[in-house]
């Protein structure tokens, strides 16, 4: 394993070009195309989301209208492409004879996920509020869905050749299975799995109407002002990046090659990625890194109309990379997850593309060395944000120890080290590039 790993380390690093991606980024593109014109068509009825009620009354999430649009058009032309390039799809598969048992396990290993996930939501009271309402109006509209289960549950036990998978496994143990017959890694990883959709789904259905009904509401209005050019550019980042986070994490299926391969293995690795998010950054994000000030920088370039074109500009351009860097999973984007290597698009030059523009996009944002306060507080706002900026270097750290199980990313990984953006700064400072590790407690999916 590790001479293979090798070889293919430096083969790659040899190349010009980085280990093919498991997704294509032109394909993504064509359908983030297909998701901004339902969104924008969408977002042009009056009332916008809110309204949703009177012109599309079987929808309580309309946002669920772009991200089918983009979930269609990469699922069709994935399904064309690996056809033509005589690649087997999952749909393809050579098949098995069906065990009507393992489908009755499977279905009950997924109504006994469902159901402990709805206890969790019912338990803590994070989810009492009105803030989650749009998340409830999402699963509403995919539930009548549920119908399809045991059928997509037939074709996945026909096709799944490799031993147990998840929902299989998880449905012995809740069916009262013997305990020493019960594959535990599986079982881990399954629940893990879960908590993982669990956690994040609700915030990016959230984030995306939010975004929804903020872009509807720029795109109604039709200011002609810069800062409303600037508004709507930052905001569609952000729904562009949202949109597919919800794709990604609804569509975790074999049917479209999309599953999840394996879970961040350590308590650091979650750590490190949960303190970003909401309801935990509110508790410790703002205690610890509050590094905004009296200033932005609208208010610090109010006299330099050339200086605030150029960070204008600055942000919005960062702020679509940061956006693309998602469009280039395609379904395949989640947190805290393997789910295919990513090479294309902004990865084809830096490993971390997100992490970088978004962390860059702040300090221009909020402009922390700003001298209006003094030098103490500039300085204090700078270490704060450099504090942050931390957090993510840790997220970036913990993800490559994760994906090295994969030969596919160790030598991407060693490309980007030779052809990345950032190779000059990795040679001069080492402790910037990869260095391989092999995870021992990686869980890589045998299916």
């Amino acid at each position: 394993m590790l001479a293979h790993m090798t070889r293919v380390t430096t083969e790659a690093a040899s190349d010009r070009s980085p280990p093919p991606s498991a997704t294509s980024f032109p394909v993504n593109t064509l359908a983030l195309v297909a998701g901004l014109t339902a969104l924008l068509t969408l977002a042009r009825e009056p009332g916008g989301a809110a309204d949703s009620a009177k012109t599309w009354q079987y929808i309580p999430y309309l946002p669920l209208l772009p991200a089918c649009a983009v979930f269609a058009v990469i699922a069709a032309i994935e399904w064309w492409m690996r056809r033509g390039r005589g690649v087997p799809a999952p749909a393809s598969a050579p098949r098995r004879p069906l065990s009507m048992r393992r489908v009755a396990l499977r279905l009950w290993g997924l109504v006994t996920t469902l159901a402990l996930a709805a206890l969790c939501y019912w338990l803590f009271p994070e989810y009492a509020g009105p803030f989650y309402r749009p998340y409830w109006r999402f699963l509403e509209t995919l539930a009548p869905l549920l119908v399809l289960a045991p059928v997509y549950l037939v074709w996945v036990d026909r096709r799944v050749q490799s031993g147990d998978d998840e929902l299989l496994e998880f449905g012995r143990l809740m069916s009262g299975g013997g305990g020493q017959d019960i594959d535990w890694a599986i079982i881990r990883r399954h629940l893990l799995g879960w908590t993982v959709k669990a956690f994040f789904l609700p915030l990016m259905t959230v984030y995306l109407n939010q975004e929804f009904d903020f872009f509807g509401g720029l795109v109604r209005t039709q200011g002609s002002h810069a800062l409303s050019h600037y508004d709507a550019w930052f905001h569609l980042s952000y729904a562009i990046d949202l949109l597919f986070c919800v794709v990604g994490y609804t569509v975790t299926m074999r049917l479209f090659d999309s599953h999840m391969r394996s879970v961040e293995p350590t308590l650091e690795g979650w750590l490190v990625a949960l303190v970003c998010y909401q309801p935990f950054y509110a508790l410790i994000g703002g205690a610890y890194f509050r590094y905004e000030g009296s200033v932005n920088w609208e208010t610090w370039t109010s006299t330099s109309p050339m200086l605030r074109n150029v960070l204008m500009t600055a942000i919005i351009l960062l702020s679509l990379t940061y956006a693309f860097s998602t469009v280039a999973f395609g379904l395949r984007f989640s947190n805290l997850t393997h789910r295919g290597i990513i090479t294309g698009g902004p990865y084809r030059f830096s490993k971390h593309p997100a992490y970088l523009t978004k962390n860059l996009s702040w300090w221009l944002i909020s402009v922390p060395f700003a001298l209006n306060d003094g030098w103490a507080q500039a300085a204090r706002r700078c270490a704060l944000l450099l504090l942050l900026n931390g957090i993510y270097f840790l997220r970036a750290r913990t993800e490559e120890r994760h994906l090295s199980a994969d030969p596919t990313y160790v030598a991407y990984a060693e490309w980007i080290n030779e052809h990345g953006l950032l190779a000059p700064l990795g040679r001069r400072w080492r402790w910037l590039q990869y260095r391989p590790r092999r995870s021992e407690s990686s869980v890589v999916s045998r299916t």
